[in-house]
């Protein structure tokens, strides 16, 4: 069983890595492009095309493939993102929970890589406000952590609480630092994720803390994503892998964005 979960994981995501190299190609490819840029046989591709299509996310033609519209408002499973890019995810986390004072009010929004963070906290004085439920597991334990928890409607894609009760609960709060994730950053968009409710709680985030740092991978490096919840005037500061083109680099030395590369 443990093998078949593996399996799920690993095709989940090739499946999301087939989506993500066709919006960096002008959103088309060939099954021959396909199999020489994931290593894997023809079959293989058409199957995971196949899985995409009945999905409506890409539309496959003879001899090749194409993106679905609306695919900006796609977002992938929380199950898969929590398997991916550990490494990395691991050492924005680390960072990022060295940022934290004692004695502070924090934010922690949903995903895997602010997720990451709670466990660096254990045992710190420190209130945390959170939406995530994996960040309430693993700081409920923690006498130490003041824990505020927000409600909402739970969502299965983030394993967060969403909407307008979250919303209004979030509103009537102040903290100092808010860390947040993204599915999409780019010195010229801002941040973007693909969920409207997402947006929102994530906008409310960035009016509630007097700082706001954004935790990321490079893979969400230029992306497109349908809602932008934030421009980087309200941004502290960037901690994220390695990579970032020097263009975009000065760009948010120019909106006084400190990048943090780890």
């Amino acid at each position: 069983m443990a093998l078949d979960k593996r399996r799920r994981s690993f095709k989940a995501g090739r499946q999301r890595g087939l989506i993500e190299w066709l919006a960096s190609h002008g959103q088309k490819g060939t099954i021959a492009d396909l199999c020489q840029a994931f290593g894997v046989s023809a079959l293989t591709i058409r199957r995971d095309l196949a899985e995409l299509q009945d999905q409506g996310l890409v539309r496959v033609v003879r001899g090749g493939v194409f993106l679905s519209d609306g695919l900006a408002g796609f977002e992938v499973a929380f199950g898969v993102k929590a398997g991916e890019e550990l490494e990395d995810k691991e050492r924005i986390a680390r960072k990022a929970a060295s940022l934290v004072r004692p004695g502070e009010t924090i934010l922690l929004d949903g995903g895997t890589t602010v997720g990451a963070m709670a466990k660096y906290l254990v045992g710190e004085n420190v209130t945390v406000v959170t939406n995530a439920l994996n960040v309430m597991e693993t700081l409920s334990a923690s006498p130490s952590v003041r824990l505020i928890g927000i409600g909402g409607e739970f969502r299965q894609t983030s394993h967060a609480f969403l909407g307008p009760t979250a919303n209004r609960m979030l509103a009537e709060l102040h903290v100092d630092q808010a860390f947040m994730g993204t599915e999409s950053f780019a010195a010229g968009r801002g941040l973007e994720v693909p969920d409207w409710d997402d947006a929102e709680f994530k906008r409310s985030a960035v009016n509630a803390a007097a700082e706001v740092w954004v935790l990321a991978t490079l893979s969400k490096y230029n992306r497109s994503r349908l809602h932008r919840f934030a421009t980087w005037e309200r941004v502290t500061g960037l901690i994220t892998s390695t990579g970032l083109a020097d263009d975009d680099l000065a760009l948010f030395a120019a909106a006084e964005v400190e990048v943090v590369y780890v």
